[in-house]
């Protein structure tokens, strides 16, 4: 999704997206131990995304904040949530003809006639604003979007505007 360090991944989550089991752990953590998630993780996750199925759960930190990478199962998309609940984004599964059109041009022009697998869209709901040694997150007054084109070799990630990001 974006370009976060990762601090510690986790494997395969076995359990629905639920309040009962986001409140259970959640799943193998890098040296087999289960990872639990705060509350307010599972809330977001549930408000969120009802019903999906979990893939995999990685706890990333950038700036002194920590928070949670999921991935879901079956192209039910992505999202990054803080410790604190606070949703950073959402990624959804979307297809190509629903890019707008300076963005899809952009992803085009980066794919340099690779096929496009997969694109998704980002709904950037948060920032992590980094102060000195540590961060903070800042909620946007509206979302922003960033279109990712998962490529045969590679990725290429674009704002609607079709400003090239990485």
């Amino acid at each position: 999704m974006s370009a976060r360090r990762m601090l510690v991944a986790a494997g395969p989550v076995l359990a629905l997206v639920t309040a009962a089991s986001m409140a259970a752990a959640v799943g193998q953590g890098k040296r087999g131990g289960q990872t639990k998630l705060p509350a307010a993780v599972s809330k977001a996750v549930q408000d969120n995304r009802p019903g999906a199925e979990i893939d995999k759960v990685t706890v990333e930190r950038e700036s002194g904040i920590t928070f949670y990478d999921f991935e879901f199962k079956a192209d039910q998309g992505e999202m990054d949530v803080a410790e604190d609940g606070t949703v950073l984004d959402i990624a959804t599964v979307i297809d190509m003809k629903d890019v707008p059109e300076p963005a899809a041009a952009a992803l085009r022009t980066a794919a340099k006639g690779r096929a496009i697998k997969r694109v998704e869209r980002s709904e950037v709901r948060s920032e992590i604003v980094k102060e000195g040694r540590n961060g903070r997150i800042a909620k946007l007054s509206t979302p922003r979007y960033v279109y990712e084109a998962e490529l045969t070799n590679g990725e290429v990630e674009v704002t609607a505007e079709g400003k090239r990001i990485k």
